[in-house]
């Protein structure tokens, strides 16, 4: 496991969203602030993991204010039928338990839950930048590592495209 006891929490640190955040955005998404460029972390474990292990002070976030919904899906005699729910609480549990439980499995703090997550970038990096220099760090990993064994290539791979 990691040692991120020596390092300040980037949960707690993270600061306030510059400005308003865009009602719907895609993690791939570039959204320009006056404080400067930033990408919407998904809710998955795999954005917390790579928003935390960044320089904390990259993070931003604000309340969650948005209203999900759940596409349901029944198929029986009468046909297929598609529509939407609101989200509930247990599902929105559901979500932030499911990465929680990866940043744990890291040896990573657990993400609070009710917020929007956001890392700014510096002017010449992408978010598919970052997702190629840490898959190209984990590439000679064994299929079947411990995801606590991939913090300290992912860690470096960032640190280095956050210091060039």
């Amino acid at each position: 496991m990691s040692d991120t006891s020596a390092a300040p929490n980037a949960w707690d640190t993270a600061r306030p969203f510059p400005g308003s955040p865009p009602g719907i955005s895609d993690r791939r998404d570039t959204i320009d602030t006056p404080d400067g460029r930033f990408w919407e972390l998904s809710e998955s474990g795999w954005d917390a993991m790579l928003g935390y292990l960044a320089d904390p002070a990259t993070l931003a976030r604000c309340v969650e204010t948005r209203h999900h919904q759940v596409e349901v899906k029944i198929i029986d005699r009468a046909g297929e039928r598609t529509f939407f729910e609101p989200r509930t609480a247990d599902d929105q549990a559901i979500i932030d338990e499911a990465a929680n439980s990866y940043l744990r499995d890291m040896g990573l703090p657990e993400r609070p839950s009710g917020y929007r997550w956001f890392q700014r970038l510096p002017d010449d990096l992408t978010v598919r930048d970052i997702d190629e220099a840490v898959y190209e760090a984990i590439k000679y990993l064994p299929v079947d590592h411990h995801p606590a064994e991939a913090v300290p290539a992912i860690r470096a791979a960032l640190e280095h495209l956050y210091r060039r």
